[in-house]
């Protein structure tokens, strides 16, 4: 059996994603970031569960912006 994924740690996700993205976040605004990313998650955990039949979806080929 595969084991569950590690619980979301939004701390060591800033701590790992920031540098890579060029951010230097103020210690005093970290507990903020920490919060925003928790609910982020929470709100993308939502979408990802969501029961979807696999025909529901019709993407489109090309997505040209601009273009009726």
């Amino acid at each position: 059996m595969s084991e569950p994924p590690p619980a979301f740690d939004p701390l060591a996700h800033m701590e790992a994603v920031a540098p890579t993205c060029g951010l230097v976040i103020n210690p005093a605004h970290k507990p903020g970031v920490a919060a925003f990313l928790t609910l982020a998650h929470s709100m993308a955990m939502a979408l990802q569960t969501a029961p979807l039949p696999d025909d529901t979806l019709d993407p489109a080929p090309v997505f040209c912006p601009g273009e009726a």
